[in-house]
């Protein structure tokens, strides 16, 4: 009797000691807007909290725009910051992640397009892109850019946003500052955009309206237009012919390309490196040129994908260096896990410390850093154009709680319209009821 007690009690000891660790994976998924759902989903075997927007394209009321951190090519501003001052009436910020990686000065490591202004030159890197049709694009792009007049050649646009060298042409527009920065051994023309700029790989009309070409002292540096236009800056060689052919009052054609894309690209930010390709995982870090630790570790990460037939886009945060609560994934882990939600093409997003997702102005993701959420370069936005409407829906905090007797609890309702915009609920509105066997409801 003596050795089956002690056999009983190691077993239920045994048990004891393993009964916490059997958790179950959950799932909660919440609409946070027409045809968007955020879900956040607890893995027990990492363990993994993870973050997941699901943007449906196809709902005219949704949208995918970036944005840029001060609205400068060299910025920091956190992911929650950016959505916040981008979040208004019929413009709603639903949800945000963390972009690109970056530099110092906050200066994008990859192009950024923002409502089909390109703010800088693409690395050979992977982007994620979405045309003015709303399909998402994801591929390694490289950039060419021309101006040309109707009856002369076309001359070739070197850069955007950036230093001016020896005999080049660069097009500077709202992002690079107030001026653009030059000395007076060049020519300057201000542009006028005829139409907004609907989206790179398409011609833009714009019609001169300054030109500075005076070598003196004083002069260069001219101001940058902060609405629908431009600089055109030209030195040596670009100078000249800027000077011999282009004048006040002339329409000059402007192209700038991203090829392989083909499609109008109306918004675009950086990362690295694909992670899957046509529905299967691919970590391409090594034609990417990022380290195979990189690729292999656990850290936090960001990443976005769209499913097959690019309809709906995915935001993912994986939040990690929290042993206990999120250990971070690999990429491969990373991939595989995207692969569960039907993403057809994937790609990385900055990860470590960046890693951030913001759903209707709230942090839900855990960033690692201990200063909190980190100032990052871009991020990308899930907008909805739906107005506010009357209150629809009124939710509890839970469909059911416990509580100890002789305690009390703290009862409360958000409401929201049909568009799950928040509304205030007012408190004649309710009324509160409890058996009296239960207990009571206080004012």
């Amino acid at each position: 009797g003596d050795f089956l007690m002690r056999r009983i009690s190691l077993l239920m000891m045994i048990i004891a000691l393993s009964l916490p660790t059997i958790e179950a994976q959950t799932l909660t998924s919440t609409p946070v807007g027409p045809g968007i759902n955020h879900h956040h989903a607890y893995l027990p075997n990492g363990p993994w909290h993870i973050q997941i927007l699901e943007i449906d394209l196809s709902d005219t009321m949704n949208t995918l725009e970036t944005v840029k951190a001060g609205d400068a090519i060299a910025g920091y501003e956190r992911t929650s910051s950016m959505a916040n001052r981008m979040d208004f009436e019929g413009h709603t910020v639903v949800g945000a992640i963390n972009g690109d990686f970056y530099a110092s000065g906050g200066i994008s490591i990859g192009a950024q397009i923002i409502k089909g202004t390109l703010l800088k030159r693409p690395y050979p890197r992977s982007v994620f892109a979405m045309s003015v049709d709303k399909v998402p694009y994801i591929g390694i792009v490289s950039y060419n850019g021309q101006v040309s007049k109707h009856d002369s050649l076309s001359l070739t646009i070197h850069g955007i946003n950036e230093v001016r060298n020896e005999n080049q042409v660069i097009l500077y527009n709202r992002f690079s500052g107030s001026t653009t920065g030059t000395n007076q051994w060049g020519v300057e023309l201000e542009l006028q955009y005829l139409d907004h700029p609907v989206g790179v790989n398409q011609t833009v009309v714009a019609i001169v309206t300054a030109k500075d070409s005076i070598l003196e002292t004083g002069h260069g540096n001219m101001t940058i237009p902060q609405n629908l236009g431009g600089v055109l800056s030209g030195h040596g060689t670009s100078r000249d012919y800027i000077n011999e052919h282009y004048f006040v009052g002339d329409t000059l054609l402007i192209n700038l390309n991203l090829p392989p894309a083909t499609s109008v690209l109306s918004e675009l930010i950086g990362g690295t490196p694909r992670i899957i390709r046509n529905g299967a995982r691919s970590v391409e870090w090594e034609a990417e040129s990022v380290s195979s630790s990189f690729a292999y570790d656990r850290h936090p990460r960001t990443a976005v994908g769209s499913n097959a037939d690019s309809t709906i886009v995915y935001f993912f945060t994986v939040d990690g260096r929290q042993g206990g609560y999120s250990v971070g994934m690999s990429l491969f882990e990373l991939a595989d896990y995207m692969l569960e939600w039907g993403v057809y093409q994937g790609i990385n997003l900055d990860g470590g410390g960046s890693t951030a997702m913001v759903v209707r102005g709230e942090v839900v993701s855990s960033p690692s850093d201990a200063g909190g959420e980190r100032s990052v370069a871009n991020a990308l936005m899930a907008i909805s154009k739906a107005p506010i409407g009357p209150l629809a829906y009124i939710n509890l905090p839970w469909e059911e709680t416990y509580t100890l007797i002789e305690t009390q609890l703290q009862f409360y309702v958000n409401g929201t319209d049909l568009y799950y915009n928040p509304v205030p609920v007012s408190d004649d509105a309710l009324t509160w009821s409890c058996d009296p066997n239960i207990g009571s409801i206080s004012s």
